[in-house]
């Protein structure tokens, strides 16, 4: 599969100027002139949504067609002795798994299949021990984890609007001087750190765009321009593990948790995946420099950048400043006095102050990245359909996992969702792994394992960066027309191998460390 070609820089209705972040200066660089490049945005709601190439339609009505007939052999080949709740279940499951492997219809179209099916099929009961309510699968999208994500989407959409995304990527450039070395892991720096709270698609549009001036103070026969583009869509990826609103796989993982009475705030979040994003940063660095080492010394770069202090930016400046806060202080309001204030309550306050403030307008509003509440949704209401109705007790009975240890699970449910995440939507191999994971996990290992297990997926399906196709970042990379699709495969496999090696080795440690220290 091919994605479609569109060029991170070019503009579209809408766009804005952006301000040249970055300007050539004459010394240290070879005889090379520094091109003029226009600095634009690309509006978000144009960014590639999806890997799936166009096909015909009697092609997707097969899939639907092989979709259905799957979960019809699903159902009628379980034993007979399984309760039919379950057995209706593991049809629905395996018809959203055929769906979302093969894209048939839009992602965000199968959760709600999975909704409908599941409020509907599973609530014409007869006779059955434990009644389900449509409520209680409808419940899903009422989630906090919906309001969590909402809020972030909502702050991250002013900071965008207002151009202070840029001004601060501009900004933070600064320190990391001349070297080739230093601009190298200035731009993944920047670029993870946007991705932590943005919307790790987004940050690659808006940092391809402010690393096409420096890349082009290289010159055209360098390898080490490449190197730097590539770092952008891989950055993206791997920052978005940092935070609970980072990436949706993030979402997945806490509402499963939550659904076994087991919370994880931002700040423990936060201790988890740091160590684990720091280390492979600094893995997929040392990639970068060495297989497109610069063939010169003394790149230089002059970063300009300028703050707005309109009433709009102020406000966005003033929200993102006290909810970040609130997010990380959260555990000591608590204990010291008495204030808890779960990091969904507090993401819904910037949604509601920067919307009153017209900050937000209602076209804003309107554009945000509702296909991807509905996935996530649609996670949920599948991990919560296989509690209801017993199919993932049944799974842990009929796995031969008594005998694994809790190290070769953590293995095993890592590769397979890098496996998934490598040809799938990361959200999707996520929610197709998690509940299946996490029913394992309850059977055989301890709730703090359990809680081990859930970050680790989570953090692992992000490292699924193997292929052009394997994530937008990638898609959006590659069609820069920067980079060829033999880089992205050759830093994307060795990344993935190597930051999967690193998570099943030292993650469960290092989250164990912090759990243990957190209480």
């Amino acid at each position: 599969m091919r994605p479609r070609r569109a060029g991170a820089a070019a503009p579209g209705p809408g766009s804005a100027p952006r301000p040249r972040g970055m300007e050539c200066l004459p010394g240290g660089v070879p005889a090379h002139p520094c091109e003029e490049v226009a600095v634009t945005r690309t509006p978000v709601e144009q960014l590639p949504a999806s890997k799936a190439p166009s096909r015909p339609v009697w092609v997707n009505s097969s899939l639907v067609v092989a979709a259905l007939a799957s979960g019809a052999a699903a159902y009628f080949a379980l034993p007979a002795s399984m309760d039919e709740p379950a057995r209706r279940m593991a049809a629905i499951f395996v018809v959203a798994l055929v769906l979302w492997v093969s894209e048939a219809v839009p992602l965000f179209a199968t959760s709600m299949l999975v909704i409908a099916g599941e409020a509907w099929w599973l609530t014409l009961q007869t006779g059955w021990e434990r009644p389900i309510a449509y409520t209680d699968i409808y419940a899903s999208l009422g989630s906090p984890i919906i309001f969590l994500f909402l809020g972030g989407f909502i702050l991250a959409r002013g900071v965008q609007k207002e151009g202070i995304d840029v001004q601060l990527a501009a900004a933070l450039m600064r320190p990391f001087g001349k070297h080739p070395g230093g601009v190298l892991a200035g731009v993944m720096f920047i670029t993870a750190l946007f991705s932590m709270f943005m919307s790790n698609t987004a940050t690659t549009a808006m940092m391809i765009v402010l690393v096409q001036p420096l890349a082009l103070q290289v010159p055209a026969g360098d390898r080490f321009r490449r190197g730097l583009v590539l770092a952008v869509p891989f950055a993206a990826n791997v920052g978005g593990i940092g935070t609970p609103i980072g990436t949706p796989p993030n979402a997945i993982a806490l509402e499963a948790l939550r659904a076994r009475g087991l919370e994880i705030n931002f700040f423990e979040w936060m201790a988890f995946a740091l160590p684990l994003l720091v280390g492979t940063l600094a893995v997929m660095w040392l990639l970068l420099f060495v297989l497109y080492h610069p063939g010169h010394e003394g790149l230089r770069v002059e970063v300009k950048s300028e703050f707005k202090l309109t009433r709009k930016a102020l406000v966005v400046y003033m929200k993102f400043a006290v909810t970040l806060a609130f997010w990380l202080g959260s555990p000591w309001l608590d204990q010291f006095f008495g204030l808890n204030l779960p990091t969904a309550v507090v993401a819904v306050v910037p949604a509601a102050v920067l919307t009153a403030t017209k900050v937000i307008s209602r076209k804003d509003f309107n554009s945000l990245e509702w296909d991807v509440l509905v996935l996530i949704a649609g996670g949920i209401a599948l991990g919560k359909g296989m509690g209801l109705t017993g199919l993932d007790a049944w799974l842990v009975e009929s796995l031969p996992t008594s005998q694994m240890s809790f190290f070769m699970l953590v293995a095993s449910c890592c590769l397979f969702v890098v496996a998934l995440g490598t040809v799938m939507s990361h959200t999707v191999a996520t929610t197709i792994v998690m509940p299946l994971a996490i029913a394992v996990a309850s059977g055989v290992a301890s709730e703090p394992q359990v809680q081990v297990l859930a970050v680790m997926v989570a953090i692992a399906s992000s490292y699924a960066v193997a292929l052009p196709i394997s994530t937008p970042p990638n898609a959006i990379a590659y069609g820069s027309d920067l980079v060829d699709t033999r880089d992205i495969m050759r830093v994307g496999i060795l990344t993935c191998v190597v930051a999967t090696v690193i998570i099943i080795t030292t993650g469960p440690a290092v989250v164990s460390l912090i759990l243990r220290v957190v209480g």
